[in-house]
């Protein structure tokens, strides 16, 4: 069985015990928490097998936790968001629950309607949809799991939506004045097939406070939905006069006294709120006196500069129309518009904003190898206006720059250091390269074999003066080697100098070769710095600070791997060339490791390198089950790699070894042709040392060694031979008293 990381829940308890219950006959008492059986009545006799299974289950019980069975997961809507369990017709619900098949197909249905099909990510359930077109009030959403055909069920509220919208071009093109406008009125969520009477109401814009109003009704589908379409204005609009003669916002409502609804359209006097250079503004508006005169004028807003003015006069209907030619020169922003009449005035001054934007100009900027180079700073000097214009390119080394039609120059700057510069000519949304004097540094680090050096760290200290301010500033900038021993700065400014300082564990190592003196323009300039060689002198003694002849010494770098090795001579000397840095050593004997440590080598060095587990005295006294001396007993020593030595102990119980190399060591004791019974120890000798090993099977007695149980034998026949000899004179006497009592 599986079981999941949950406790156990009431009902599985009391499942389980009703299971038991079953199992055993009514007449014992199941607890879980810990499992007991508590008998009332119970005949061992009449129920074995009932006995069996509750040893069994009690054993069971016992060592396992009290978790809840993965497999009694069951169908279930555990969360509805929105929480509130109400939302409009068109809204997004998200189900979150559980399945009881893993990774099984499950549907939704939100009242009759089927609005998700999927399958569980294991017993999970995360769904989303939106509410179907339903009347208002309370509907059922029903989780089924497909495979067992089970279904989870919770409810849901349906509210009522009210919505108007006017039908507007799509920007830039925007109405002008006298156009009429459909205004789109609708509800949803609803009570089904019922009629509904809706005030649509138009406000002119402000401050003017008129507003106009008609009745409409809608009749609702059986899903509870109505839709009319309104065409503003036409005669059924009260008061009478309804239009779109003036420029500006005009509000919508839904029973605007109810706020139920509300949106906006705008009004203007051009065709578009957006022109280019080279493009024609159309000018239409309406409502003045016949043949009234009236004053053009367009401003740029962010000057307040007159750009253009001109008379206009109206038609015999009062219709005044022009067209203005963007000029070549226009600068991108805002402009303001205005017509003012000479007399009779309109409610209000027709006056409105239109944009030249620019088009969307991307400017990708490419270092000399050709790659992208990010977050330069990108400036476009408009031909025509003088005017200059920036961005900042992003990860992919593009900035996107608003810019007219036009000739322009385009410049790059790294730190504000001119880099690249190049003329474009924009005839809308273009896209450009702009090749820039970056040249990628790579830096190579080895030792004088060639030898590539990993995880070196490169600083690089440099100065360079500003293009347009003329300061001298200081830059820097580090990396490390890879595992190829090398790192390349992407996109360097040429033409300076570089400091590069090269280091390993914090120590520089080449001081006074660290220069690149002007730094050449190509796309990819390589330098190699070669790590210096320094000269370690060792000498390797013993415990006892004696030379350890032909000691085998190996050196492994600890970053970039680097090994080297040598072979001390007689005198225990021994002098190599290493490559700056920082080694692991080890000193051997043979195949004995005497010594491990670690030595930075930064400066040509000498060492000692003393190996305490070298040349020691090992004493072993062996003595008796009493701590009694015990003499020609044989002591074997023997370590990992040396050879063993095996001697004998003196009459004061001693064997001694010399010349002992140290370690993790095994010392066995036993007696000449008693191989087999003996006594061992293992033990880490670092330093001379007198070890006891006592041979409790055997006791010294005089010349003789005994075995403990032997002695211990002859004692209790001893013992008993007394015993014996003492009760037979005791009965001896007692006879011959006896007999003299008789006499």
């Amino acid at each position: 069985m599986r079981f999941s990381g949950n406790r156990l829940s009431p009902v599985t308890l009391h499942n389980a015990r009703q299971s038991l219950k079953c199992a055993l006959g009514s007449n014992f008492l199941i607890s879980m928490r810990p499992l007991t059986v508590c008998k009332a009545s119970f005949n061992l006799k009449k129920k074995p097998i009932a006995v069996s299974l509750l040893i069994a289950l009690s054993l069971t019980f016992a060592v396992m936790p009290l978790y809840v069975v993965s497999g009694q997961i069951s169908v279930s809507i555990i969360n509805i968001i929105p929480t509130s369990q109400s939302a409009k017709v068109g809204d997004r619900v998200q189900i979150l629950g559980s399945l009881g098949t893993a990774n099984g197909t499950y549907k939704i249905w939100f009242g009759n309607t089927l609005v998700v099909t999927n399958n569980s990510q294991g017993y999970y359930v995360d769904s989303s949809f939106r509410v179907p077109e339903l009347p208002a009030g309370n509907h059922t959403i029903t989780l089924n799991d497909v495979t067992k055909n089970v279904n989870s069920t919770k409810s849901f509220t349906v509210l009522t939506d009210y919505s108007i919208k006017a039908e507007v071009p799509s920007s830039p093109v925007q109405l002008q004045q006298g156009s009429n406008v459909i205004l789109n009125v609708g509800i949803t969520g609803a009570q089904a097939n019922t009629t509904y009477y809706v005030n649509v109401t138009v406000a002119l814009p402000e401050p003017l406070n008129t507003h106009y109003s008609r009745i409409i009704e809608l009749r609702t589908s059986p899903t509870g939905a109505a839709r009319a379409a309104v065409t503003y204005p036409d005669g059924s609009f009260q008061p009478s006069g309804a239009s779109t003669n003036l420029t500006g916002t005009y509000r919508v409502y839904f029973n605007m006294t109810q706020s139920l609804a509300e949106n906006s359209f705008f009004v203007g006097f051009t065709d578009t709120s957006e022109h280019h250079r080279g493009q024609s503004v159309a000018i239409r508006a309406i409502d003045y006196q016949p043949s009234q005169e009236a004053a053009l004028t367009i401003v740029y807003t962010k000057t307040s500069v007159t750009v253009h003015s001109e008379t206009l006069t109206a038609s015999s209907e009062g219709v005044i129309t022009a067209a203005w030619a963007v000029p070549s020169n226009a600068l991108i922003g805002e402009y303001n518009v205005t017509i003012k009449p000479v007399g009779a005035a309109k409610l209000l001054v027709d006056s409105q904003i239109f944009t030249v934007p620019g088009y969307p100009v991307k400017i990708r900027t490419l270092n000399l190898a050709g790659e992208a180079v990010p977050q330069l700073m990108v400036e476009a000097v408009d031909h025509a206006t003088n005017m200059r214009y920036n961005g900042t390119g992003n990860v992919d080394g593009v900035a996107t720059i608003n810019l007219e039609v036009g000739n322009h120059t385009v410049s790059a700057f790294w730190n504000n250091v001119k880099v690249g510069d190049a003329s474009v000519v924009v005839t809308g949304a273009n896209a450009f390269d702009l090749q820039c004097k970056l040249t990628n540094l790579k830096v190579t680090v080895q030792d004088k074999n060639g030898v590539l050096l990993p995880f070196a760290t490169i600083d690089l200290v440099y100065q360079y003066v500003t293009t347009k301010e003329g300061l001298t500033k200081t830059g820097r900038v580090s990396g490390q080697t890879g595992i190829s021993g090398t790192v390349t700065f992407n996109s360097t400014l040429p033409g300076i100098s570089y400091t590069v300082n090269a280091s390993i564990y914090g120590v520089v190592f080449n001081t006074g070769n660290n220069t690149v003196s002007s730094l050449p323009a190509q796309p990819t300039f390589h330098i190699t710095i070669v790590c210096p060689s320094r000269s370690l002198a060792l000498k390797i003694v013993d415990y006892k600070s004696a030379v350890v002849p032909n000691a085998r010494v190996e050196l492994v770098e600890q970053t970039s791997g680097i090994f080297v090795n040598s072979v001390a001579d007689a005198s225990g000397a021994v002098t190599m060339e290493i490559t700056f840095g920082k080694y692991r050593l080890r000193v051997y004997a043979g195949n004995i490791l005497l010594n491990e440590t670690v030595i930075s080598v930064f400066t040509d060095a000498q060492r000692t390198i003393r190996c305490v587990l070298y040349n020691l005295h090992v004493s072993v006294r062996v003595v008796d089950s009493f701590g009694q001396a015990v003499p020609n007993v044989n002591v074997l020593l023997r370590g990992s790699e040396q050879e063993a030595l095996l001697k004998t102990t003196q009459a004061d119980g001693t064997a001694t070894f010399d010349h002992v190399v140290g370690g993790n060591l095994q010392i066995i004791a036993y007696l000449s042709g008693d191989e087999a019974s003996y006594e061992a120890t293992n033990l880490q000798i670092e330093a001379p040392t007198t070890i006891t090993i006592r041979l409790a099977k055997y006791v010294l007695l005089g010349p003789f060694v005994l075995e403990a149980t032997f002695l211990m034998t002859l004692i209790m026949i001893a013992a008993a031979a007394v015993l014996f000899v003492f009760m037979e004179i005791r009965r001896r006497k007692q006879i011959k008293l006896g007999w003299r009592l008789r006499l």
